[in-house]
């Protein structure tokens, strides 16, 4: 009696997971989930979500869903820690990456509306000293410039490029850099630190209370734990060291042959290219990366390596117990056993074969630290507080009404239907213009996607690199649109 009713009870919320699913599909064609009751929508979502996350080996996920401008549901799924122990809340914080953006550019806006800052003014004629290197760049950048992505400044935020690539105002080019002058401006403006000046201005007004674009040390390990697939992190040592070893591997050719007049290359001549390679490798990822990302990307790379020489060895190892290893028949050999370099080429390459099936597990990744602050990429907030950053826009909080429209309705063509506002992306679809913002920092994806018209939105928050085409797909549902909040 009792295995009747456990196998009718697993039937029944198989029933009920399919019946859930086939709504969250239907949705799209029905105008999304936003009209329908929140009950139903929680519902569906804590069925469809988890099923979805544990394809997509995506360990946690926060989402909040505004409606009719206020937060009607919030919930975290998964866990937020390398041990899987602490389960996700909807105030869970994460590394919200490019999300922060909007919430920097709502705080320059809100220096304009004070008559602080002016939209098309040279933002370095606030500077008693240039930031920028070029001195033309200091004279021509405007604010508009920059929350439209049209200042002509790179995307390379680490190694921190302060001149412009192409004529400010000429084309769009998506650029953090521009933020991150912007950010310096609005802390001279305001005489405070940019991480005060946003707490004091959006983040407190708004009530995200727990979010911000710097933490306290102790705060830094309730911060989700981001995760990222082992293929991604060797990708970012081994294809540098190949480049390199490529170019320097050619050019040490080219040296003996025709400096030294050499026609035979010796393997020693190849031993300071590869030296060169191995330390240009190390010097760009610091460069890019940071020393944590250094170390957390040499420390996986060391352990592939060691496994991939371990494991080899004892394939040669086995392989020579079975005999594999002697002269093949038929040759003459003298001294010692020689080694048969096809069975040891054969051993690495099952080896490596072997390792390809693991390559898409997803390992921790090193914790942004609380002092680094960043307006470009350093916020971290919850999918609670991004709620209530939606929930402020809409309603026009801090910047005002016509701000707030100007942010969404007169953005710069990009093409395809998508443009960028003053500090948000617009996309022109089915059900209308929605306004967004993507985030990826190493280990986090998320989506934030605003519909205006129907004073609506959702953000999602993970803590994994795998989950790019998810948040979309979510996304999509909730609002009624196919995926496609980026860039053509």
């Amino acid at each position: 009696m009792h295995q009747t009713k456990l196998l009718l009870t697993v039937l029944t919320m198989m029933v009920s997971c399919l019946v859930s699913l086939t709504e969250v599909r239907a949705s799209a064609e029905q105008g999304g989930m936003l009209s329908w009751p929140p009950a139903e929508m929680a519902r569906a979502l804590s069925l469809y979500l988890p099923r979805r996350m544990s394809e997509e080996d995506v360990r946690g996920l926060s989402i909040a869903v505004i409606a009719d401008g206020r937060i009607v549901f919030e919930q975290g799924y998964g866990t937020s820690d390398i041990l899987g122990d602490i389960p996700v809340t909807s105030n869970t914080l994460f590394e919200a990456a490019s999300l922060g953006k909007p919430v920097a550019a709502v705080g320059a806006l809100g220096l304009v509306r004070e008559g602080k800052l002016d939209l098309d003014a040279p933002l370095g004629a606030r500077l008693s000293e240039p930031w920028l290197g070029d001195g033309d760049d200091h004279a021509l950048i405007t604010l508009r410039q920059v929350l439209t992505h049209t200042s002509g400044l790179t995307n390379f935020i680490r190694c921190c490029s302060d001149e412009s690539w192409t004529m400010p105002g000429e084309r769009f080019s998506y650029s953090g850099v521009g933020f991150m002058y912007m950010g310096h401006v609005m802390s001279v403006v305001d005489e405070k630190s940019f991480g005060a000046l946003m707490r004091a201005r959006v983040l407190g007004p708004l009530g995200m209370a727990s979010s911000g674009f710097g933490l306290a040390e102790p705060l830094v390990p309730t911060v989700a734990r981001g995760f990222a697939p082992i293929y991604q992190t060797l990708l970012a040592f081994f294809v540098p060291l190949v480049v390199l070893l490529t170019l320097t591997f050619a050019v040490t050719a080219l040296a003996v042959r025709f400096g030294f007049n050499r026609l035979k290359l010796e393997s020693v001549d190849f031993a300071p290219a590869t030296v060169l390679s191995v330390l240009g490798t190390v010097g760009l990822i610091w460069f890019l990366l940071g020393g944590w990302g250094l170390i957390f990307i040499l420390g996986y790379a060391s352990f592939y390596l060691m496994v991939l020489f371990l494991g080899s060895l004892v394939l040669v190892l086995a392989f020579a117990f079975l005999g594999f290893l002697g002269p093949a028949d038929g040759t003459l050999s003298r001294g010692g056993q020689q080694t048969n370099p096809v069975a040891v080429a054969v051993a690495i390459g099952l080896v490596f074969t072997a390792s390809l099936f693991f390559m898409d597990r997803n390992m921790p990744v090193p914790a942004k630290a609380g002092d680094a602050i960043n307006p470009a990429s350093s916020l971290r907030a919850s999918a609670h507080d991004m709620g209530l950053f939606v929930e402020g826009l809409l309603a026009g909080k801090v910047i005002g009404t016509t701000l707030r429209d100007d942010l969404i309705h007169k953005p710069v063509v990009i093409g395809n239907g998508i443009g960028w506002g003053l500090g948000l992306g617009t996309r022109d679809g089915r059900m209308g213009r929605t306004a967004w913002q993507w985030g990826s920092n190493p280990g986090f994806q998320s989506l934030m996607v605003v519909d205006p018209t129907r004073r609506a939105g959702i953000v999602i928050l993970t803590n994994s690199s795998t989950a790019g085409d998810l948040v979309q797909e979510i996304a999509g549902h909730v609002v009624g649109e196919e995926p496609g909040w980026s860039l053509p």
